[in-house]
């Protein structure tokens, strides 16, 4: 059987990403010939599905066969799962987490300048795109947050770098200034009785 018909059964049946590793031992490619061929056949694939609906990706845990971005609403039809909904609040704290990581909760509501909800916590943590890697030696120990390989394989990134890249900011001297009171050189006049 041809190793490149054998690869694409493999990456179309698997319920995840496969790195070449993988496919060469579920082939049982023993030698180093045989996994250039499970390259080649990697590669010839990525080839032929650039005319397909479907390609072949690489994300951070290996190749996947996925639909085109342009074909999502059709495919989204056969599923009667609403899809989720992530409030503003939930976005925010993700992007803030993928581009600071390691944070804590604190970290997260000193950058937003509110409380960060539980719910939104839990909510990155049940999907599985952030987890506790440790945490911070302070008074407290607030766990840091950072982000996991399903978010990259989930948001199809290879690796963090993969990010949008940040405008340019401005520096903020104070992110939370004090208010200004009035000069104490201006003359305030008593209210009149």
């Amino acid at each position: 059987m041809d190793i490149k018909q054998r690869t694409e059964a493999l990456l179309l049946a698997a319920n995840r990403a496969l790195t070449i590793k993988d496919i060469g031992e579920l082939l049982e490619a023993e030698s180093s010939e045989d996994e250039s061929q499970v390259i080649n056949a990697v590669t010839s694939l990525k080839e032929e599905y650039k005319t397909k609906p479907y390609d072949l990706v690489e994300v951070s845990s290996g190749y996947r066969i996925q639909l085109n971005q342009e074909y999502a609403q059709d495919v989204a039809k056969l599923w009667e799962v609403k899809p989720l909904r992530l409030s503003r609040a939930t976005l925010e704290t993700l992007s803030i987490i993928s581009y600071m990581q390691p944070v804590t909760r604190g970290d997260i509501e000193d950058v937003r300048g509110v409380n960060v909800a539980t719910n939104v916590i839990k909510i990155l943590m049940d999907q599985g795109w952030i987890k506790i890697k440790g945490y911070r030696d302070v008074p407290g120990r607030p766990a840091l947050f950072i982000t996991t390989q399903k978010f990259l394989d989930d948001f199809s990134m290879k690796t963090l770098d993969d990010l949008p890249v940040l405008p340019d900011l401005p520096e903020i001297d104070n992110i939370s200034p004090e208010l200004k009171l009035q000069d104490d050189s201006v003359e305030h006049e008593a209210p009149a009785q």
